[in-house]
């Protein structure tokens, strides 16, 4: 579940020591101090302390109190749906919408490099043709986008 996390973090952008720490927690019965996540995940204590930062924002762990206890310690809220979220609305959906502007943009910007003789007619038409399928690709996603909202939020 770990290894898991990790990858699936780093698959939509994120750090992959932050979904080894989500992995971490939220398979752990008991909360874990920061000291505890570094021996475990054998991370920093400066990634590990980031990582943690990162999920208590996006209300994947929440800090909690030890009795007896000085240090921070963490636990996984439990709810993966509510990470699922945050990762969405805060990663995903932005990325999307800007990908096809920066497709855009780059199309216009390979009609100059055209005109101006930087690349032939054939490299031109060439990468046209990949352009435009990833376009093309981005739109599809746009229009999932409202079903994936439903689905998440």
């Amino acid at each position: 579940m770990v290894q898991c996390a990790g990858s699936l973090f780093q698959k939509v952008g994120l750090p992959r020591s932050t979904g080894q720490i989500y992995g971490l927690l939220y398979l752990s019965k008991s909360p874990m101090s920061l000291d505890d996540i570094v021996l475990a995940l054998e991370l920093s204590k400066g990634s590990a302390s980031t990582g943690t930062r990162h999920l208590v924002s996006l209300g994947a762990i929440r800090q909690v109190w030890v009795p007896g206890e000085r240090k921070d310690y963490f636990e996984s809220v439990g709810d993966i749906s509510s990470i699922l979220r945050s990762i969405y609305q805060e990663f995903l959906r932005p990325r999307v919408g800007a990908t096809g502007r920066t497709l855009s943009t780059i199309l216009t910007e390979l009609d100059e490099d055209r005109t101006q003789g930087a690349v032939t007619a054939e490299e031109a038409e060439f990468c046209r043709g990949r352009l435009e399928s990833l376009l093309k690709l981005q739109k599809r996603l746009d229009r999932l986008a409202p079903l994936a909202e439903k689905i998440l939020l």
